[in-house]
């Protein structure tokens, strides 16, 4: 194998990983540092890579051994926001269900506080966006935007869609009466289509936060 396959194969095993390109720029350093010192000792390009590779390992140890270190994964960031927005949701018509239904005085009270509290829920839940924005730089960095950015329309979905069903009276709207006011709805939406302006907001907070 020669120093060009050597880092094709790393950089291709590394890429879509936070800092990627000083990642692989590190790496590549040290790569050359080593030849360097091999090619001055008199090796030839096959003795200067066995050498390299005794010494750093195969591209697939080098991959491998670097993304054992990252804690979290694009994957696992997109698919863990996603959960919980989806989860909130879940809840929330739970809720709903069993406070049409069923004749609980513990579903009554949970529904009360809540009634009486929703902008206190919504102040919160703008505030869950902008800690996306956030965490996505600080685990990720530059590329985190990117990430933040998509996860934030992603995780849009459910509120899109319950907001359109809302709006288009396809479910009752008795059922939310004491629960949203019809100023209330106007600010969700509101608040929705901003969804990745918060987001980006927490970006700007984390990237000053790393410089």
């Amino acid at each position: 194998m020669n120093k060009k396959t050597y880092l094709s194969e790393i950089k291709n095993g590394l890429k879509g990983l936070p800092e990627d390109e000083a990642v692989i720029d590190e790496i590549e350093s040290h790569i050359e540092h080593h030849l360097f010192h091999s090619f001055q000792e008199g090796m030839s390009e096959e003795e200067a890579m066995q050498t390299l590779m005794q010494a750093f390992g195969t591209p697939a140890d080098i991959v491998s051994s670097f993304k054992k270190e990252q804690p979290v994964t694009f994957r696992a960031f997109l698919m863990f926001h996603l959960f919980f927005n989806s989860a909130l949701f879940a809840g929330g018509i739970i809720i709903t269900m069993m406070h049409a239904w069923l004749e609980s005085p513990i579903v009554h009270a949970v529904w009360k506080g809540i009634s009486v509290s929703v902008w206190l829920i919504l102040a919160a839940y703008m505030i869950y966006w902008v800690l996306i924005g956030y965490q996505g730089v600080r685990e990720f960095g530059k590329h985190g935007e990117q990430l933040v950015l998509h996860t934030i329309l992603i995780c849009m979905v459910p509120n899109v869609i319950f907001m359109l069903v809302f709006l288009f009276h396809l479910i009752p709207v008795v059922l939310f009466q004491s629960l949203l006011s019809s100023w209330f709805v106007e600010t969700c939406a509101c608040a929705t289509l901003l969804f990745p302006l918060f987001g980006r907001m927490g970006c700007y907070i984390g990237r000053r936060q790393l410089a």
